[in-house]
């Protein structure tokens, strides 16, 4: 199945730095057109950069910085994005944290009663076009490359919040917990989950089993709502809570 070679491949990608198209082809035994289509799935979904005749790894991290990401409008992510945006239909106090998933749910949300807060600069940029929905910033210090504020006047902040929903994107998902590559955002989110009745993970399946990601969020079974590419693996589900809800993102759907 190609979404068992892609994850080989990301693997493969992250030993040795570059491969080629013909490598690809011999090693799994498919034709180049195959591995070409590999190669696009991999380089639109932001797991690759592309490279005459094969593909490149963008560093040591497993997942790249926002901003290469942030480029790449992966259909899979839009749907994703669509079904995360379902989560948002009654009035109340919602939190939706950076990523490149949930900027594109924010240019959807126009309902009237909606408060939501983030840490997001791209986020709040998006709120901004609904003249229905209020929206609030989180002060602090700016990273410039990953596009979020962050302080610990902003910690204090959220201990009187109560949110209906929170949504949060991932840099690594193991049986551990829900990862962040950067610790001031993790911090943050961390704080967020806390003070939430209900959470929703938006990762793509190459985001299971990801070690990369150094700062845990939550557990997997603080998670209510799951949205992912692809169904999980037996193991990965035992990792939830029984009565999680999995919605499977379908690319092009129509």
């Amino acid at each position: 199945m190609q979404d068992e070679r892609l994850n080989e491949i990301t693997e493969l990608l992250r030993k040795r730095g570059k491969l080629s198209t013909k490598f690809m082809a011999e090693y799994f035994g498919v034709s180049r057109d195959t591995a070409r289509r590999d190669i696009i799935k991999l380089v639109s979904t932001g797991r690759a950069k592309r490279m005459h005749g094969g593909i490149l790894a963008y560093s040591s991290n497993t997942v790249p910085e926002y901003l290469v990401r942030s480029h790449i409008l992966s259909p899979i992510k839009v749907e994703m994005a669509k079904l995360a945006l379902k989560e948002i239909q009654t009035k109340g106090l919602f939190f939706i944290a950076a990523s490149t998933t949930l900027v594109q749910m924010c240019e959807h949300i126009n309902q009237a009663g909606v408060t939501v807060v983030t840490n997001s600069i791209d986020n709040a940029v998006a709120l901004t076009k609904s003249s229905l929905i209020r929206v609030e910033l989180l002060g602090g210090r700016v990273d410039k490359r990953n596009r979020y504020t962050c302080s610990l006047s902003t910690l204090s902040e959220l201990d009187y919040l109560s949110f209906k929903r929170v949504f949060i994107g991932t840099s690594g998902i193991t049986s551990e917990g829900i990862y962040l590559s950067n610790k001031d955002d993790a911090v943050v989110i961390r704080n967020v989950v806390e003070h939430s009745r209900r959470i929703i993970a938006v990762a793509e399946q190459y985001k299971f089993n990801s070690h990369k990601a150094a700062y845990k969020v939550c557990s997997c079974k603080n998670i209510n709502v799951l949205i992912t590419d692809v169904v999980l693996k037996e193991e990965q589900e035992s990792w939830f809570s029984q009565d999680i809800k999995v919605v499977i993102a379908e690319e092009n759907k129509k």
